[in-house]
């Protein structure tokens, strides 16, 4: 999915040389919040996050912000490093710290990032689709069964669609359907290959 989420507070802790930037995202995925000084990486963290939700990285500030182009660059980014929605900056839309607090912290630290919190406003995934799923058409639906055998039908069909297959086993195809859902097999004919 492409990169969704928005970077929603930040905290400065002058005294103990860090500032926490706090992200939500859009969707499941992994998420990094990095920043950046004049075309210079100086520190980044990131989680896995399901869907909605928000994490915390903390960053050591290990000197003053270099001159060369204006302020600091703090960017959520995607697992293949798109930025997603905003970003703040120390000389735009936020000021991160004042110059004096990256010379007094350049004495005792170097630039560092931790996630220090990663949760979810939404519930977890109980049943996540299983790792190398494809996505096969079931182009006329199809009878689902709890077990790869005709006697464990379920009470409703499969509609037709386009579904993420996890595996094939002989005459039957297992279906992921949902988080929140039981996977279930279907005949494997009934999946257009």
């Amino acid at each position: 999915a492409a990169p969704g989420g928005v970077l929603v507070s930040y905290t400065l802790n002058e005294a103990g040389c860090y500032v926490d930037i706090t992200a939500q995202v859009e969707d499941a995925g992994f998420y990094a919040i990095n920043l950046w000084d004049d075309g210079n990486f100086r520190a980044g963290a990131g989680a896995d996050l399901p869907a909605g939700g928000t994490f915390t990285v903390r960053f050591t500030i290990g000197g003053p912000i270099l001159q060369g182009a204006t302020g600091i660059g703090v960017y959520l980014e995607d697992a293949v490093g798109a930025a997603a929605a905003n970003t703040y900056d120390s000389d735009g839309s936020a000021e991160l710290w004042p110059e004096q607090v990256g010379l007094d912290c350049s004495e005792t630290n170097s630039w560092g990032a931790t996630v220090i919190g990663a949760s979810s406003s939404l519930a977890a995934c109980p049943v996540p689709r299983p790792v190398g799923s494809v996505i096969y058409s079931v182009p006329a639906g199809a009878p689902t069964f709890f077990q790869p055998n005709d006697q464990s039908r379920t009470t409703f069909n499969l509609p037709a669609g386009t579904w993420y297959i996890s595996e094939f086993s002989g005459d039957w195809a297992r279906v992921w359907i949902a988080c929140q859902a039981n996977m279930v097999w279907i005949p494997a004919n009934a999946v257009a290959r």
